[in-house]
């Protein structure tokens, strides 16, 4: 099968990988040709851990581009961009899509089915959701886990026999990769499930800037992702969808957090360190969206949505340099002992705090430079840098 991932950041990256080694023929479409360069020529690094720091590592010869125009028709389009690129990457897809094309998506949220609609025929879609996490260390390396005992459900629009054939197909392959997924009539269920997580987690983290796990051990937190579950399942079920709050507190949320709670959710490094639009619309949003048509009220997770779009509108106007002198407000304390010199800390540095010594270990050059924004501290994959306030 031929097939194309577009958007192949982490996650993207991960998938195709598995999908190649399952026998896939694999296109990464990517959008740096930094990324795309190490993976043509180093192939794709996985490093998957497990219980504790422990962890299995591979690497996959891979293929990938920037440019469709030369690719052709693909037998499928597997869509891994976020929420609000969709429509602008299915318009760059285009040439890629032919009469028997499906185009699959795996993104976050609701949402992005409705706009690929407009691309190729309801028969042709199929949407799912992972039970997987994934973080890009450096360009074509990726440490990630797996949670749960499915890691990809996957249902089309149309059930059909035909549907149901591609649909195994597309999931023995990454089955035969090595790791676990199911084609399910189901899937709206498991969507939902899927997005209580991501409701819980993934604006609220970047509202109070903490990494999951860390969100999680403060009652005041695990209140607020309460109160943004109940409404979303209250929405599910006036819509004809039956959640379970218990069964998502004992099965869901526990595996979750065994594979993702030392990361910052994808949308707390959206408003923390790269400052770009958000999947807030596909995820809150959603709900709040959802809640409206069907007369339920979501007061809390309208609120969370709202405060996400105040910072998104706002990014520019965050973080100000000190009005008087040079003295250091700040104090950056770099763990030579984690520091992979990555670059990572440097590239996301507003103000060039911080560089890369010909040790290839991350130094402090300007410190009264730093303006507290703490990029350096959340997009370190090693977690070796801490700022504080003086």
């Amino acid at each position: 099968m031929k097939i194309a991932v577009i958007g192949a950041g982490s996650m993207g990256c991960m998938l195709g990988g598995y999908l190649q080694l399952g026998g896939a023929d694999v296109t990464l479409v990517v959008r740096r040709k930094e990324l795309m360069d190490a993976l043509n020529e180093k192939g794709l690094t996985v490093r998957m851990y497990e219980d504790g720091d422990s962890a299995s590592s591979l690497n996959i010869p891979v293929k990938a581009a920037v440019d469709v125009k030369d690719l052709g028709v693909m037998d499928a389009l597997l869509v891994m961009v976020k929420g609000p690129d969709t429509k602008a990457a299915m318009d760059s897809a285009k040439a890629l899509i032919g009469d028997n094309t499906r185009v699959i998506t795996l993104q976050n949220g609701i949402g992005n089915v409705d706009i690929i609609k407009g691309y190729v025929p309801e028969d042709r879609i199929y949407y799912g959701c992972l039970n997987m996490s994934a973080t890009m260390d450096s360009p074509g390396t990726i440490s990630g886990g797996l949670f749960g005992s499915n890691n990809i459900f996957i249902g089309s629009v149309t059930r059909g026999k035909k549907q149901k054939e591609f649909g195994e197909g597309f999931c023995e392959l990454f089955r035969k990769g090595g790791i676990t997924a199911t084609y399910t009539d189901d899937i709206d269920r498991e969507v939902w499930y899927k997005l209580l997580m991501n409701i819980a987690v993934n604006a609220s983290c970047g509202l109070v800037r903490l990494r999951g796990g860390e969100a999680g051990e403060d009652p005041q937190f695990m209140l607020l992702a309460m109160d943004m579950v109940k409404e979303a399942i209250a929405v599910a079920h006036a819509i004809g969808i039956e959640l379970d709050l218990g069964y998502f507190m004992a099965e869901i949320l526990p595996t979750a957090r065994k594979s993702s709670g030392k990361h910052y959710p994808s949308m707390a490094h959206d408003m923390m360190i790269s400052k770009t639009k958000t999947e807030i619309d596909f995820i809150n949003g959603a709900v709040e969206r959802l809640g409206a048509s069907a007369g339920v009220p979501t007061p809390v997770n309208t609120t969370v949505s709202r405060l996400v779009r105040v910072i998104e509108n706002n990014y520019q106007r965050q973080y100000f340099p000190k009005a008087k002198g040079n003295a250091a407000s700040f104090t950056i304390t770099i763990n030579e002992k984690f520091c992979k010199g990555c670059g990572y800390c440097v590239r996301y540095c507003p103000k060039n705090v911080i560089i890369i010594e010909e040790n290839d270990k991350a130094v402090v050059k300007d410190l009264g430079g730093c303006i507290g924004c703490l990029n350096c501290a959340t997009i370190c994959p090693e977690a070796a840098i801490t700022v504080s306030k003086e």
